[in-house]
């Protein structure tokens, strides 16, 4: 009894230590901004203004939105979910999607520990070690500090689980309830991550290391053991058919099939999985010449490390040999994906290679250099946090963001349009000009950057304008953002028949766009088309009802329908800032009210 409470005790302890590794390094970032794709995700994403609704996340694409009907192919509804429910509760900031990561991050690195404990035989310091070195890996800056990276530690989380406690099933005396959890964890994983589709291999490497591999006598049971998961792929492929069809990303249909490129690109990850360099290392150019040789070179030494470990006995350290290589499988690109190479597709991954350093250093610490090895992971863990803590310090800030990745690779024509990006956010019109001209100097089609110019800082005059997003357009005719900019443009200058050509166009392209449905209700109204401003005016509320004056054209489009009731209903509680929307919004309420007292 003594003895487990002394070592309920020590695992305490260590949980206490994972957690505080995991979240320590990241809660400076806690003020941080939303960057990059977290502008097209959550930002610009009226979904989350809208009511609940479970379709939404269900029966989309990862990266559709209401801007364009663009996909990649990627379907993530969990992620999705995560997202909707952090903007709701936080209000919309960025604060509360930081907390999420963060707790993220934190629980998996401590299923983590609990792997470690299971597979190092209950030898706590060993498997607080691997935790720790897990919580504080450098690569995990992107998929933590910035937000919607966090579809790597919410997939590898439900992954854990599902491997955890299938390893658990086969020793319980029932294990079909086990084994049924594992396959529903499985699902949750698959449903955050694509990459989550190794999570049967991993777990069948880790059990083969701990049983052995299946004799004949022992095949059918250890078979058995994997039924659950095949009613658990066909759920996931039929959820995905059901919400993309057999969509492909963008391209890939017409990229050419490389059987040197995934050698390249798996040995390159594998290198940063276990030597992450130091910087921001966002992802970087492919490997080319003496480097992609190296990488391949290295590929090929893991998976013959793999055999030779397997047949000297450590059987454990070939497993998990495996884990890093069969894990890194989906991203290897036979056709080429949108990113090549990046540090986020290595947090599973890195589960395996924290798990085979320290099974390395348990495995000789009873030779005269056990002090040396500990000090060893202790310098290996420090060196980690060093290069982890500027990371994640960098993607707090997206000036500070693209700034870093600009010096790191001053070819990247990302970089600078993300970074004009951040300074016309911030108001440094002549900053944002600058960056514009140096990826169109790198290559960039100068009218797509005039466009994107005009888009971001709304210089020159309203004709200069209209006449750059029209330009932006003829490259560009499918980008419901440039007809809903069009529109609003136009409807400036008062050429309101025109306008409502354009947002009719935003509409079509972008039909769950509150704002392009809002801007085709000011069109309409202003060419006097009451009827179709008040029908344009109720879809663009019903999406969006945070839009105010959707709400309003709407109410006025039921006072002249001779429905001042409604009217009066429709706008209870509006508030307004615009001074001229605020006496609009009086002078209907009057009228409306005087009407509905006068109806029987």
């Amino acid at each position: 009894m003594i003895e487990r409470r002394r070592t309920a005790l020590r695992v305490a302890l260590a949980a206490a230590v994972v957690l505080c590794a995991a979240a320590v390094p990241y809660v400076p970032g806690l003020p941080g901004q939303f960057v990059y794709d977290d502008h097209r995700l959550i930002v610009e994403n009226d979904g989350l203004r809208r009511p609940f609704d479970l379709r939404r996340a269900i029966l989309r694409d990862y990266y559709a939105s209401d801007l364009d009907r663009k996909g990649l192919g990627y379907y993530r509804p969990l992620a999705i979910l995560s997202n909707e429910l952090d903007s709701r509760r936080g209000g919309g900031a960025p604060r509360a999607f930081h907390v999420t990561n963060i707790a993220l991050h934190a629980a998996s690195s401590l299923l983590v520990l609990v792997l470690g404990l299971r597979l190092f035989h209950g030898a706590v310091p060993w498997a607080c070690g691997a935790a720790v070195l897990f919580a504080v890996h450098p690569a995990h800056a992107e998929s933590v500090a910035f937000i919607s990276g966090r579809v790597d530690p919410l997939a590898t989380l439900w992954a854990l689980a599902s491997i955890v406690l299938h390893l658990h099933a086969n020793r319980a005396a029932r294990p079909w309830p086990w084994r049924a959890a594992a396959a529903v964890a499985w699902l949750g994983a698959l449903l955050c991550k694509e990459m989550a589709v190794t999570v049967p291999v991993l777990t069948l490497a880790v059990e083969c290391a701990e049983e052995g591999l299946p004799s004949r006598r022992t095949l059918r049971p250890r078979i058995a053991r994997y039924v659950a998961y095949a009613p658990t792929l066909a759920a996931y492929l039929g959820m995905r058919f059901a919400a993309l069809g057999a969509h492909l990303p963008e391209g890939a249909a017409e990229a050419s099939v490389s059987l040197f490129r995934p050698i390249v690109v798996a040995g390159s990850h594998l290198v940063w999985t276990f030597l992450p360099p130091p910087g921001l290392h966002l992802e970087p150019p492919p490997f080319e010449g003496a480097l992609a040789a190296g990488a391949t070179l290295v590929v090929v030494a893991a998976a013959a490390g793999v055999a030779v470990a397997w047949i000297r006995g450590l059987r454990l350290q070939a497993a998990l040999l495996a884990w890093c290589l069969v894990s890194l499988l989906p991203v290897v690109q036979l056709r080429p994906l949108e990113t090549v190479l990046s540090e986020r597709f290595l947090y599973l991954p890195t589960v395996g290679a924290v798990l085979l350093t320290v099974s390395l250093a348990q495995r000789t610490a009873r030779s005269p250099a056990r002090r040396g090895l500990v000090v060893g992971l202790v310098v290996l863990g420090a060196t980690y946090t060093a290069i982890l803590v500027p990371r994640a310090w960098m993607w707090r800030d997206e000036v500070r963001l693209w700034s870093a990745k600009a010096r790191e690779e001053p070819a990247s024509i990302k970089a600078h349009l993300n970074l004009a990006e951040a300074f016309a956010r911030r108001g440094w019109s002549d900053a944002a000009r600058v960056e514009c001209e140096r990826a169109v100097a790198l290559g960039f089609d100068e009218t797509a950057a005039r466009g994107h110019l005009a888009g971001l800082l709304a210089e020159g005059t309203l004709e200069e304008r209209v006449g750059t997003v029209r330009e932006a357009l003829s490259k560009a005719p499918g980008d419901g953002a440039l007809w809903n900019n069009l529109g609003f443009l136009l409807l400036q200058s008062g050429r309101g028949r025109e306008a409502v050509a354009a947002f009719t166009t935003a509409v079509s392209i972008t039909p769950a766009r509150g704002e392009a449905w809002l801007g085709l209700a000011r069109a309409r109204a202003s060419q006097g088309d009451g009827f179709g401003a008040r029908e344009a005016a109720r879809h663009a509320s019903l999406l969006n009802p945070s839009l105010g004056l959707a709400r309003l054209i709407w109410a006025v489009g039921e006072l002249g329908e001779g429905r001042p009731c409604e009217a009066l209903r429709l706008t209870a509680g509006l508030e307004l800032e615009e001074p001229e929307e605020v006496a609009w919004l009086g002078r209907l309420r009057t009228a409306a009210g005087e009407q509905c007292r006068e109806q029987p």
